[in-house]
């Protein structure tokens, strides 16, 4: 079996679009076609920009990009451009929740979708779709991704402030545990694996039981690479914010790689830094 391949982001907030050109983009310049994008949470899914909570609004008065989950919620003429791509090949997003999310929103859609995908749609377009907490969602290529939402509030150094579904739920872990999957997404950490006293005991407790083969991670600002002391066989990489922010407003190194699938090849590094800062928040609309 040839493998397949997934492009993974970091957090977003908002920059979905960009997220989706950068694809296209390296699909076009590598030959490569994707079978689909994988994001670790934090999406910035405000489809309302009258919903916003307190720290996205504050970075959304700077930066329109972090209104970009508004250009996905109803069909419009940009996000038409590049979520209906002319040979109709624009690959779907899987995403988990972060704590940056309208929750109720998220709820809602849950709610309506069908129980028995492990996935709803939160766009006009059905190619942004949100796994179920505790869930295992089958994408093309044959890849099982798992997915917690939220994040730790248990540790010395957790945030206390968390929407109760921006929150690491116990029973989602434990669903997890029994099941079968080969990479975890999840917003958080395994406990102490980037900051001492942050992460959670739960993320590390499923590495050990589950056992998938990957879990990737972001949350962390612009920190990234492998995290080698976490116990289990699980190879857990951190992922840096895409945001565009740093670096001549250039895609942050780290926060974008590829992960390949197959019976042959199953790999993860991260997009060459050097090719990334040739996408900027200035040209992303016309690479």
């Amino acid at each position: 079996m040839s493998a397949a391949h997934y492009l993974i982001f970091g957090d977003l907030h908002g920059r979905i679009l960009p997220a989706f050109k950068l694809a296209a983009l390296w699909e076009r310049e590598f030959g490569v076609a994707l079978d689909g994008l994988l994001q670790v949470g934090d999406l910035g899914y405000f489809p309302d920009p009258t919903r916003l909570d307190k720290a996205t609004a504050r970075h959304a008065a700077a930066d329109p990009l972090e209104l970009g989950a508004t250009l996905i919620a109803r069909p419009n003429r940009e996000a038409d451009q590049i979520l209906r791509a002319e040979d109709g090949s624009a690959p779907t997003l899987w995403f988990t929740a972060g704590n940056h999310e309208d929750f109720t929103i998220l709820g809602e859609l849950e709610r309506g979708g069908s129980r028995r995908n492990a996935s709803f749609a939160v766009d006009a377009y059905d190619r942004v779709r949100c796994v179920r907490d505790g869930q295992v969602e089958t994408l093309p290529g044959g890849l099982r991704v798992g997915a917690l939402w939220g994040i730790d509030d248990q540790a010395p150094n957790a945030r206390r402030k968390t929407p109760d579904r921006g929150r690491i739920k116990e029973p989602s872990v434990s669903a997890l545990a029994c099941r079968a999957f080969d990479a975890l997404l999840s917003h958080d950490s395994p406990r102490d694996a980037v900051l001492s006293g942050s992460g959670s005991e739960g993320i590390s407790d499923l590495l050990v039981l589950a056992g998938p083969a990957f879990a990737f991670f972001g949350h962390y600002g612009s920190r990234f690479g492998q995290i080698h002391h976490v116990p289990g066989a699980t190879q857990v990489y951190e992922l840096a914010g895409f945001e565009m922010r740093r670096d001549g407003s250039c895609a942050e190194a780290g926060s974008v790689g590829l992960l390949s699938w197959g019976d042959d090849a199953r790999t993860f590094e991260y997009l060459d830094a050097s090719w990334l800062r040739r996408f900027t928040r200035h040209n992303w609309r016309h690479r």
